[in-house]
């Protein structure tokens, strides 16, 4: 409660004409997702979930490569923005827990993106939400995870918390299989470093 009470007064008390003034908010689509979705090409009759879809913008661009999308965000306020933002859009933008999915959605999708929702919560929730978002995944669907990553040696403060290697192995112990992954050079100065990991069930 205390987590949906954070991001929801944030959407709650953002400026509608400046909504780059919400610390996560780029107005974008993640380019990690974009460039995935640019190689796999156009789709049609799959379907895609966004966990923590915010202002819409991962959501629209799953729905421009041909995706049926379902997009859900645990704030209340977040969800008339993201509708705001695209008025013609078919994506089911709705309120949703990922906590407290319907049986129904149970290897439903195609496709799942998460991006720094994982790493909101603290280290010793994690493993319980990786099992929950692996069985939304449909047999050989993919799920794309999107993370700030750190070394097992290094210590950072949060939320948010960066993942750690094993961490990212959680979804492999699931039953998924990692097919590539996507990490920021290494060698700049300061961790921690944006990584990006494609999974198969």
């Amino acid at each position: 409660m205390e987590k949906k009470n954070f991001f929801e007064s944030v959407y709650e008390n953002a400026d509608h004409d400046d909504l780059s003034a919400i610390p996560w908010a780029t107005l974008a689509p993640n380019v990690y997702l974009e460039e995935h979705l640019t190689q796999e090409g156009s789709v049609s009759g799959k379907k895609a979930l966004v966990i923590g879809c915010g202002l819409g913008d991962d959501a629209l661009i799953l729905e421009k490569h041909g995706y049926e999308v379902e997009a859900l965000d645990i704030s209340p306020s977040a969800i008339p923005l993201a509708k705001k933002r695209y008025p013609k859009s078919k994506v089911d933008f709705h309120v949703g827990d990922i906590y407290d999915m319907p049986v129904s959605s149970k290897g439903k999708y195609d496709f799942v993106y998460e991006g720094l929702t994982i790493q909101s919560l603290p280290p010793k929730d994690r493993e319980n939400l990786v099992g929950i978002i692996v069985s939304l995944v449909s047999k050989g669907g993919e799920l794309l995870v999107y993370a700030n990553t750190q070394d097992d040696t290094d210590t950072y403060g949060g939320p948010p918390w960066p993942l750690y290697d094993d961490e990212f192995r959680l979804f492999e112990k699931e039953g998924l299989e990692q097919i590539h992954v996507l990490k920021e050079d290494e060698s700049k100065p300061i961790a921690p470093y944006q990584c990006c990991v494609l999974y198969r069930k």
